[in-house]
């Protein structure tokens, strides 16, 4: 196995947990209804979602070739934030 095909497996494994992790939360915020406490799960299970879309393209573009590392390291420092403030907010 290459440097790439393993860069691209874990990114697409980080895009598949990022989008489990935004369904738990959103389906949270259904759950908790119209609240602070809601509207916090619906924002991070939104958040969730985005980055799981950002490392599936980035993960595509690992394919080709075309996606640096250092775009790769930017995307998991935010992932490391977005799960910081569900910690934070959440408990």
């Amino acid at each position: 196995m290459t440097v790439r095909a393993l860069r691209t497996a874990l990114a697409t494994l980080v895009a598949a947990l990022w989008a489990v992790f935004g369904v738990y939360h959103v389906a949270m915020a259904v759950v908790t209804g119209l609240s602070i406490r809601g509207v916090t799960f619906g924002s991070v299970g939104l958040g969730a979602f985005a980055l799981s879309v950002l490392f599936w393209r980035r993960s595509r573009r690992l394919t080709t070739g075309t996606e640096t590392s250092q775009e790769l390291v930017v995307l998991a420092v935010a992932s490391l934030a977005l799960i910081l403030v569900s910690f934070t907010l959440l408990g």
